[in-house]
């Protein structure tokens, strides 16, 4: 069954919505016209468009993925750059890195009187993101740093001192696991809960994972929790029996 409007869907139409910025009827719009017209030049890039705005607009990610196996299984010849397609299928993104977004940490007992750390994206490109921290204590500056982020297939990357660690392996399921190398030596990786909801300075996150980060052999680890499209927003250390909250997100932005 064709959706309702299939038919009459006219790919021009469903431009126009979207530069109007009525994002979910120019999905609607755009879905219904490949769906109805699969044989029209412009059906490979309504099917990208409407994928486009589920996963990154709208942030609805069960309409974004079918759209693009389809558009790979029935279109083998429509050429997506590949960092364009896995933008819009790993969806939701728990870890954004793109242009302008900056992140504020504070140790959990002050808020951040007594600990805070500055996050911002200051290069973006296809292949990744470079991100620069500062770290403070009360308002003195201690120490900056550079980090490298960027996808290897489905891999999540973070690459310091010559080093890259696997942090996020999607797609990110409870049970998953993985091993990696780190600063702290061999890393073992676990998706230990989805789904979980979060409350921090920031606010309240639902639909986080909480990811356990641990050095072999070592009877202690680092719990992260991330937010669809906010990235990390707390990390606590955990054992056996226990678990600390040590910093989380203080704000967030996204700027233009």
């Amino acid at each position: 069954m064709i959706l309702a409007g299939g038919c009459a869907a006219r790919y021009d139409d469903a431009v126009v919505l979207e530069q109007q910025g009525r994002y979910m009827k120019a999905a609607v719009k755009y879905k219904a016209f490949a769906l109805g017209n699969p044989k029209a030049a412009e059906a490979p890039k309504a099917l990208r468009a409407a994928a486009d705005i589920y996963a990154l607009k709208l942030g609805v990610c069960a309409e974004a993925k079918p759209l693009l196996e389809r558009l790979a299984r029935e279109y083998p010849a429509f050429r997506m750059p590949e960092d364009v397609f896995r933008r819009i299928f790993i969806c939701p993104d728990y870890f954004p890195a793109g242009p302008g977004l900056k992140w504020t940490y504070g140790d959990s007992q002050t808020l951040g009187k007594n600990a805070r750390q500055q996050v911002e994206v200051v290069d973006h490109t296809a292949k990744g993101a470079v991100i620069s921290s500062a770290f403070y204590a009360g308002r003195s500056l201690v120490s900056r740093q550079k980090k490298i982020y960027s996808f290897s297939s489905m891999n999540f990357m973070e690459r310091q001192g010559g080093a890259s660690t696997l942090i996020l392996n999607y797609p990110l399921e409870a049970g998953k696991a993985w091993m990696s190398a780190g600063p702290e030596g061999r890393l073992e990786f676990l998706v230990e809960k989805t789904g979980q909801t979060v409350k921090v300075k920031a606010g309240e996150f639902a639909g986080c994972v909480k990811v356990r980060r641990r050095a072999v052999g070592t009877p202690s680890w680092i719990t992260e929790y991330y937010a669809p499209w906010t990235g990390k927003v707390l990390t606590v250390v955990a054992g056996k029996g226990f678990e600390n909250r040590v910093t989380e997100l203080l704000s967030y932005e996204e700027k233009k």
